[in-house]
């Protein structure tokens, strides 16, 4: 039988010899997940569908081992953002849930990272998304944007939590509606009461699950190894873009490990516009914080030098290069107008491509040079756009004549010839038709399953 694990052990507090008092120390926790056991404060249910996720997690320990293995990167953030803003140590647990600790996890309705973000609410909640980045799968922030969004939810639930968490899988405005029928029909109100989706049915008794396992894992049959409390990694600034690849030698860590920690960026180098910052385990962080002050701002990026010849432009060097036209002009600091031949450009010096397949795909830009007859409704509905985000991406009126030979600004969404779109059937699988060069890993990689 494995042994139970550790409690907590109080600092022992020393009496000042003067008249005022010392304010008690704080309970000092070898293991997370103590730390989470003695926060917990959702209520404690006994029901049917709770007993049910129990089981599933019992028949499936395999599963429990592989989602705390990750979470050891993660849980010491989490929990402690959680208790620093008061909320039950509960919805440290909830990525469990949402993306079984995956940063790349991403669903077949468009969410994305740890706490599984929609576009129209990470972007509510101020996470960036664009072609370097996408932060719904930032550590940091997307923690941020989830404790405030919870936080808000049980402001607007008058403190259900339960309707809470149902509210952030479903949303606020169905759950609404779910207790209005149930108002109609002098019905009870409560989670367990309201009729929703299967997938919200069961999301709540999820959470309910585990934070019963965390509370007594012996008496589940569970040993959970001890997750140091400690923070795992440090927010180390870069004072700029910055290669990862450059960064994961200088920590002395493999590529995966740092994508690990920093799985928002969807380029091997990151935004030009920030942030410049890069998350860096804790037992590697001061010698990669020295080796990081040794370089200027080139070599951090990994930037390279181009002299410019006849005939080209910003367009065609970005172009030969792989990145925007905006990353050319932001590192050589506007020099956009007037070049000329021999002018000297900073470019990338090595690969600048995605860093994991099919990361940013939907956000890349591609130039569509006007063909005779082309107009902006027959250009958008080609790369799958509206009229009005074509022109937005442009900086023209939606009303603006097109000449023959123009350059325009496309989503990478379609641009591509012959570009195979996924279906989600029924089921919640998808269809996905294999190109040259695709592996298995590559394929499991892009949809955030296992081989």
């Amino acid at each position: 039988e494995a042994p139970p694990l550790p409690v907590p052990v109080p600092v022992p507090v020393i009496e000042a010899p003067m008249h005022d008092e010392l304010p008690p120390e704080p309970v000092v926790y070898g293991d997370v997940l103590v730390r989470i056991r003695n926060n917990l404060s959702l209520p404690q249910v006994e029901h049917q569908r709770v007993e049910r996720e129990i089981e599933w997690l019992q028949r499936n320990p395999d599963y429990v081992a592989r989602v705390f293995g990750r979470a050891q990167r993660y849980l010491h953030h989490i929990m402690h953002e959680v208790e620093a803003r008061g909320l039950p140590g509960d919805l440290a647990l909830l990525p469990v849930v949402e993306s079984a600790f995956n940063p790349f996890a991403y669903s077949r309705s468009h969410a994305s990272g740890l706490w599984q973000f929609i576009p129209g609410t990470g972007e509510r909640y101020g996470l960036k998304r664009n072609y370097w980045q996408d932060q719904r799968r930032d550590v940091v922030e997307s923690t941020r944007a989830a404790l405030e969004f919870l936080d808000q939810l049980q402001q607007r639930f008058n403190g259900d939590w339960f309707l809470a968490i149902a509210a952030y899988n479903y949303g606020p405005g169905n759950v609404q509606r779910a207790i209005n029928r149930n108002l109609a029909l002098r019905r009870r109100t409560d989670f367990f009461s309201l009729s929703l989706p299967a997938e919200t049915r069961a999301y709540v008794p999820k959470l309910i699950a585990l934070a019963k396992i965390i509370r007594d894992p012996a008496a589940y049959g569970f040993y959970l190894p001890p997750i140091p409390d400690a923070p795992y990694f440090r927010v180390v600034p870069t004072d700029g873009p910055a290669d990862l690849r450059l960064m994961a030698e200088l920590a002395g860590v493999d590529t995966e490990e740092l994508l690990a920690l920093n799985p928002a960026w969807n380029r091997w180098i990151t935004d030009p516009d920030g942030p410049h910052r890069m998350l860096i385990p804790e037992v590697v962080a001061d010698g990669f914080t020295t080796q990081l002050a040794a370089l200027d701002a080139n070599g951090r990026a990994r930037l390279g030098e181009h002299s410019v010849v006849a005939g080209e432009s910003l367009a065609s060097i970005a172009g030969r290069y792989k990145v925007p036209e905006t990353f050319i002009d932001q590192v050589n600091a506007g020099k956009r107008a007037d070049l000329q031949p021999g002018d000297v450009l900073l470019v990338p010096a090595g690969d600048v491509s995605q860093l994991r397949a099919g990361l940013g795909s939907d956000l890349e830009r591609r130039v569509y040079r006007v063909r005779n007859g082309d107009s902006l409704w027959t250009i958008s509905r080609r790369h799958g756009m509206t009229v009005s985000q074509l022109a937005r991406l442009n900086g023209i009126s939606t009303s603006a004549v097109l000449q023959p030979g123009q350059r325009l600004q496309v989503s990478g969404a379609a641009a591509t010839a012959g570009a195979t779109t996924t279906k989600v059937a029924a089921s919640g699988k998808v269809d996905y038709k294999v190109k040259r060069g695709d592996t298995l890993s590559g394929i499991a990689r892009r949809f955030a399953v296992t081989v």
